[in-house]
């Protein structure tokens, strides 16, 4: 484990200096969410069934392949040097554009190919304009085949399930706060990695879609996509940023 240095050295420092320290074990990313979620498993379970998106659970890290490297920062001012880090850097640099697309007519089974097929564990849905209309994980699917299984005993229900089903009736839409519906959480491409990674680990969530700021239309705001940030790309971004 190591624990970044302290207060405005770790900031003011130039980053060469601190490459034979960190290159030496890494950079230690701490997930105040992911850590909390861990004391209380269940609890986190029922909140992101409920939210849709794939939950930031310690469990799913393992299954889906990708783990983060996780350790704990012992002081604030530690916090404080990381997001300081953070805030120069872009969603831009981070994101991915080889995210998956798919009409909300399609079924979970054609959703699930894709997905397969491309590597992805989720796709953004789109209407037929191409405007973002959702987003569909593979724990999206779990949780649905999951439920239909306990309410069907039928061997062969998952099969059908998945091949009756649209995405449309899965897929998540938006977030509910404060008991008010709200729309899909989204970012744009120059909004700062520490503000994305503070909405993403409040919410529970590994995937931000990344929308066009600035469109001509009312339709389009927030909803013309361009890529795709996932959570683990932030560690990725600034282990990068600091060995350039």
């Amino acid at each position: 484990m190591m624990i970044l240095e302290r207060g405005n050295q770790a900031i003011t420092k130039d980053r060469h200096e601190k490459l034979p320290n960190m290159g030496a074990v890494g950079l230690a990313i701490w997930v105040p969410s992911v850590t909390n979620q861990a004391k209380d498993s269940k609890a986190s379970d029922a909140r992101s069934s409920v939210r849709g998106y794939a939950s930031l659970s310690l469990a799913d890290d393992k299954d889906d392949g990708g783990d983060l490297e996780l350790s704990v920062i012992e002081n604030g001012a530690d916090i404080e040097a990381l997001d300081k880090l953070l805030e120069k850097l872009e969603v831009s640099q981070a994101m991915s554009k080889s995210c998956v697309k798919v009409s909300l007519e399609i079924t979970l089974k054609e959703a699930r190919d894709r997905m397969d097929d491309n590597q992805q564990t989720c796709v953004l849905v789109v209407d037929e304009e191409g405007l973002l209309e959702g987003i569909l994980t593979c724990g999206d699917i779990r949780r649905y085949l999951s439920k239909k299984s306990s309410d069907d005993a039928k061997s062969d229900s998952r099969h059908l399930d998945v091949s009756a089903c649209l995405v449309s009736s899965v897929c998540t839409r938006g977030l509910s706060y404060r008991g008010r519906e709200r729309g899909l959480l989204t970012c744009y491409p120059d909004t700062n990695l520490a503000v994305a990674k503070e909405l993403m680990e409040a919410k529970g969530i590994k995937q931000l879609p990344v929308v066009k700021r600035g469109v001509e239309s009312n339709k389009e705001r927030k909803r013309r996509i361009i890529a795709l940030l996932h959570y683990d790309s932030i560690w990725n971004c600034l282990r990068f940023s600091l060995i350039s």
